[in-house]
């Protein structure tokens, strides 16, 4: 999705300002920085006989990847919500959105009450706020 703010945190916990761009472009032309090679990627769209950058299952199934070994994935919809996916929600996770939190309240049109839905390999958690995040108020876990 274009035109709405998006981060990359990595396995190291920076956390990466993509911008406006899409996840899998920064992947495309980055690939050794997420531990991936060109071929790599080249093939994975192959195999789904989709076009390099298309956000199809190609794309779903690198982004799976990359959050099996630790990167957490951000992207806002304006005036919805933070969309992140991790792993895990664990106590690596919430601290390091609660750092990245602190630079989306910054955010125009989005702030500290936004929403944010975080999606991980077996829940979708609800709830919280990019303030309960900064303060690490975990809210009792909706799974849906």
């Amino acid at each position: 999705m274009l035109n709405s703010k998006a981060y990359w945190i990595t396995p190291d916990n920076e956390i990466l300002d993509i911008g406006l761009g899409t996840h899998i472009d920064m992947v495309i032309k980055h690939p050794e920085f997420f531990g991936l090679i060109k071929e790599e990627i080249t093939s994975i769209y192959q195999d789904y006989n989709e076009l390099m950058g298309v956000e199809g299952k190609a794309r779903y199934k690198i982004i799976m990847q990359l959050l099996a070994i630790g990167f957490i994935r951000i992207r806002l919809y304006p005036n919805k919500h933070w969309s992140i996916s991790a792993q895990n929600w664990d106590s690596r996770t919430k601290k390091i959105l609660s750092q990245w939190a602190e630079i989306a309240i910054e955010v125009k049109n989005a702030g500290q009450y936004m929403d944010t839905v975080i999606s991980t390999q077996d829940q979708i958690i609800k709830g919280h706020t990019v303030k309960d995040l900064i303060l690490n108020k975990h809210k009792s876990v909706m799974i849906i």
